[in-house]
């Protein structure tokens, strides 16, 4: 099994917000503080971003970006310039056939940026943060980059659409879209995390084993030995890169099938145990009322008094 494509799928990406902004001459905005993962297309022109204290990186057109938590993203004409726009300001700024426009009209080249707020399933959404490096910066002279652009494309396409099945074809498309990301972000660099232990082959074959069997009474020695690894490195090994250790892992993944399922009322608390790996209902709301902190029988009640 694939352990990305799984989690990505436990997402649930089931909407999309898009905005384009243009600007001129000499400017800079913060992008008003968004609840989930963004992500910007450089459709024109080039642009410094900058976000929290990072060093700026320069932008040019066909260049994407994917921001894990945006609080402070900012785009500048120039790496000095001052971001002069607030959140209200900036949600209040005029706009021409939805676009918003920044700078001064007429004043040199235009930088247009696309955006996109992707909007998961509340139950998991802090799965892809943890997930996520901060900041996915694709060059547009990458093969991933044109790949990305043709995605973007389709999903602007299908947000303006009012076909039947748009919902559905905007979530796989927003799936897809994150798999090309964070497959590209594990094979080009080193990471914590699951981006980590998915560039490891013998790490990635470990995660395999889980995804394909989560109910299975997996065990450090076992796991070991199916990748070839003796149990002391294996351990080691898996916690230093996933940060985890392989059955604090597996516990976690379960606790997330299991949220997906009672959120949606799909089961009873026998069939959901038995599913995740538990050999009673007791058990398992033990166990989950221990990492969730209520009982299962009242997650949903309590998800949704908390998003009020």
């Amino acid at each position: 099994m694939d352990a990305l494509a799984d989690l990505i799928k436990l997402l649930r990406p089931a909407t999309v917000l898009l905005g384009s902004m243009s600007a001129r001459g000499r400017w800079g905005v913060r992008v008003p503080e968004q609840p989930g993962p963004t992500f910007y297309f450089v459709t024109e022109g080039r642009c410094w971003f900058r976000t929290n204290d990072a060093e700026p990186v320069e932008l040019e057109e066909g260049d994407y970006l994917l921001s894990a938590k945006p609080l402070s993203d900012s785009f500048l004409s120039e790496i000095n310039a001052q971001t002069e726009l607030s959140d209200d300001a900036f949600k209040a700024r005029h706009t021409v056939d939805g676009e918003i426009r920044v700078g001064y009209e007429g004043s040199g080249p235009v930088t247009r940026v696309l955006g996109g707020l992707i909007q998961c399933d509340p139950a998991n959404a802090d799965l892809l943060i943890g997930l996520l490096p901060r900041l996915v910066h694709v060059p547009a002279t990458e093969k991933t980059a044109a790949r990305l652009r043709a995605l973007v494309s389709i999903i602007l396409e299908e947000a303006a659409d009012s076909r039947p099945g748009r919902e559905a074809v905007l979530c796989r498309l927003i799936e897809v879209m994150l798999i090309e990301t964070l497959r590209r972000e594990a094979a080009w660099a080193p990471h914590a995390g699951l981006l980590g232990g998915l560039a490891d082959p013998q790490l990635a074959q470990a995660l395999g084993h889980i995804h394909a069997d989560v109910a299975r009474g997996w065990t450090v020695g076992e796991l070991a030995r199916r990748v070839g690894m003796s149990r002391s490195v294996f351990a080691r090994r898996f916690s230093e890169t996933v940060g985890v250790a392989p059955v604090e892992y597996l516990l976690s993944w379960r606790m997330a099938l299991a949220k997906d399922v009672l959120l949606r009322g799909r089961g009873s608390l026998e069939e959901i145990a038995e599913t995740v790996g538990y050999k009673s209902a007791s058990a398992f709301s033990t166990a989950f009322s221990h990492r969730v902190g209520c009982p299962p029988s009242e997650y949903a009640l309590h998800l949704q008094a908390g998003r009020k």
